[in-house]
């Protein structure tokens, strides 16, 4: 807890709020990339590997 007082202090409430928030969607923002990527169009030629689409998968999972 302490470090969070200090990093109010050195940066500002505002900047530390903002880091806080973008670090706790950093899951939903995972999820959100391998929707972009499992579009169809003009990038269906470059697919993903199994490995990643199976790691991305795992991450929906433990999101939901």
């Amino acid at each position: 807890m302490d470090i969070w007082f200090t990093a109010a202090g050195e940066y500002g409430v505002t900047a530390v709020i903002a880091f806080y928030l973008l670090h706790r969607m950093e899951k939903k923002m995972d999820i959100l990339i391998y929707a972009v990527q499992q579009l169809p169009g003009e990038h269906a030629g470059s697919a993903i590997s199994s490995q990643q689409q199976t790691n991305a998968e795992n991450k929906i999972k433990q999101a939901k």
